[in-house]
């Protein structure tokens, strides 16, 4: 099964480098909430918060890239996947 589009070529790169450069500084700010990665909580399960390349706009895979929180950028996701895609099967 080929990979997907979005793992590979120019999105790897230009998430790596993103995720570099908000380590490198430690005063850049989470755009989806504003805080700093030491500001942040950890995880529910202990592990601390890491910085990711978190989509814009989400579940377009198209958006531009943004410093993200980890907690912001999973959080995001899962609301995404439960409340803003259409039922998959008919409600019975």
């Amino acid at each position: 099964m080929p990979s997907s589009k979005l793992y590979g070529g120019s999105y790897t790169v230009r998430r790596n480098r993103l995720v570099a450069s908000a380590y490198s500084d430690p005063r850049t700010k989470c755009w989806r909430c504003g805080l700093t990665l030491a500001e942040h909580e950890p995880h529910k399960n202990g592990k601390p918060t890491t910085w990711t390349a978190g989509h814009v706009r989400d579940g377009d895979v198209t958006s531009p890239l943004a410093p993200e929180a980890s907690t912001c950028n999973y959080r995001a996701g899962a609301v995404l996947q439960q409340f803003g895609k259409e039922p998959s099967s008919r409600a019975w």
